[in-house]
């Protein structure tokens, strides 16, 4: 019988190439941990827990409190506990669950995240070779530059169909103008255009567009009703928390013929291998997509390669560890 028997916990600290600005939270690095769980037979598994300023409820410090609160009752159950934060939940079922890290993504195309100043941001995607899918981010800057560059990689790739997430930063009056400024064939859908949800049913049946679910699938509290204008669920498991409360949302898409999203909080190569291991276990039940394209906007190596994750944790600071 495996048992756990060690356990490490690893600080990382990895720059972005540039400033990212995250909900009014602009960071110059992604800070997290690495969670090692080695058991009887000498096996290590990983998880990282990384909260996201400006989306996860729980600070970097309260996540690394939690955590190292967990590990001192003790490392063999670690499957006992309750009221954890989202990120440390993720990162402690991940490990537990052996999620792999050697895992490969070549069915499954990660969808181009294009975020930035509209230049340079029209410049990646011709870089990209004008791909037909594309996921957008909007409501970061004035509605009519959103507007302006969403028609402008339209008339770039005339086939092209765009996903837009507005992270629920749009009034409603704001994302009235946004859809009557666009051609609306090219939406594939919109992820949280305000924060309120019958808000944004009533926008989607009047402007006939699709929804994507995301920031409202992180309350405890949301009971999904099906909907016509919903199309899809957008699931980030850092922010959601538990593997089964994840796994409960791609039965339900399943159930109901939704779209399936699973994506990055901007986590190091360790979370995103561990999507991907996810995402591999579901593909062939439900229309599932993967959107991890975010590793192009860290500065260094460490914890970007799949193949170096275990030099790479070798390097890191080690906070606490059983032995």
């Amino acid at each position: 019988m495996k048992v756990i028997t060690k356990a490490a916990l690893f600080n990382y600290q990895i720059p972005f190439v540039k400033a990212i600005n995250f909900n009014g939270h602009l960071l110059k690095h992604r800070h997290g941990l690495i969670l090692q769980l080695q058991n009887n037979h000498g096996d290590c598994h990983y998880g990282e827990i990384a909260p996201l300023p400006g989306f996860s409820r729980e600070t970097f410090s309260q996540a690394k409190q939690q955590i190292i609160s967990c590990l001192n009752k003790g490392v063999s159950d670690l499957s006992a506990r309750e009221n954890l934060y989202a990120s440390v939940n993720f990162g402690l079922d991940s490990a537990l669950q052996r999620l792999s890290t050697h895992e490969s993504s070549q069915n499954m195309d990660p969808i181009p995240l294009l975020q930035g100043d509209n230049i340079a941001l029209i410049e990646q995607y011709k870089k990209l070779n004008h791909p037909a899918q594309v996921k957008l981010k909007v409501a970061r800057q004035l509605i009519e530059n959103d507007i302006y560059l969403f028609n402008q990689l339209v008339s770039l790739n005339p086939k092209i169909m765009i996903r837009c997430d507005a992270n629920q930063q749009w009034s409603y009056q704001q994302a009235e103008f946004f859809f009557n400024s666009i051609n609306r064939e090219h939406l594939e859908y919109v992820e949280e255009p305000t924060e309120n949800h019958k808000i944004n049913i009533q926008l989607a049946e009047k402007n006939k567009i699709y929804l994507g679910l995301d920031e409202t699938l992180q309350d405890l509290d949301f009971n999904y009703q099906a909907h016509g204008c919903i199309k899809a669920l957008v699931l980030k498991p850092t922010l959601i928390g538990s593997l089964n409360r994840v796994e409960r949302f791609i039965e339900l898409a399943i159930q109901h013929k939704l779209q399936v999203h699973i994506s990055s909080s901007f986590e190091s190569v360790v979370g995103l291998q561990q999507l991907i291991a996810l995402t591999n276990i579901y593909q062939r039940r439900c229309s599932l997509s993967l959107g991890i394209d975010t590793l192009k906007y860290f500065q260094t190596n460490l914890l970007t390669n799949p193949l170096h994750i275990t030099q790479d944790i070798k390097k890191l600071e080690c906070i606490w560890k059983s032995y």
